[in-house]
């Protein structure tokens, strides 16, 4: 951190949809000590695939949809600028998952979506951010999201819907970039003076927040 201190290793754990996991990493995840799931994804993404370890006994598990695909979104432009306008239009959602991490049980906390990037990536982002951690480590362990995510995007290259250039096209547009959480935390600073602000605003309290 800025200050020369270390985030707590194991505390908050970030992945793609944990559906794709085997019974083996089912097993790794409870090992590796998560004692709360917060899902992201919206309730058919649940509906469709069922996070495996939802009812495991000792296992708190909190679904929260990030993202509300009703509400009325600007056209996509950039990555950075769609994920800006995620934390400002579903600030209270993102008030509300802070407040399950702040209170979660004693334990590593999971963190969810369907592919471990834009949502999870945005929440894993603010909680460093928060923690202190300079904002180039931050958009450091982002970037780590385009290396991990290669072989499902490569799978969509083969196998996806339209053409492949249409295809190149979209992961190129989405692409987990270091300048890309770097720009939004910038643009979070710029609006709310810090992340503390920002979480205040989405209705995290000073408690939550500590």
């Amino acid at each position: 951190t800025e200050d020369g201190g270390c985030t707590r290793w194991g505390a908050v754990a970030r992945c793609a949809n944990p559906a794709r996991l085997t019974p083996a990493g089912c097993r790794a995840v409870l090992d590796y000590g998560v004692k709360t799931i917060i899902d992201l994804r919206k309730p058919d993404e649940v509906d469709d695939h069922p996070n495996p370890l939802r009812n495991v006994a000792g296992v708190r598990y909190v679904n929260i949809s990030m993202v509300d695909p009703s509400v009325p979104r600007g056209e996509f432009t950039t990555l950075a600028h769609d994920y800006e306008e995620t934390l400002e239009v579903f600030a209270p959602e993102v008030g509300t998952i802070f407040q399950q991490i702040a209170h979660a049980n004693e334990g590593a906390i999971l963190i969810h979506c369907v592919g471990g990037k834009d949502r999870t990536g945005l929440i894993a982002a603010l909680l460093l951010r928060l923690a202190g951690v300079p904002a180039t480590v931050v958009a450091e362990d982002y970037a780590l999201s385009d290396r991990l995510l290669r072989p499902m995007n490569d799978e969509f290259l083969a196998q996806g819907p339209g053409t492949r250039e249409e295809r190149e096209a979209q992961l190129g547009r989405t692409r987990a970039t270091a300048q890309v959480i770097l720009d939004v935390l910038s643009a979070v600073d710029r609006k709310y003076g810090d992340v503390r602000g920002y979480l205040r605003q989405a209705g995290a309290g000073p408690d939550d927040i500590e």
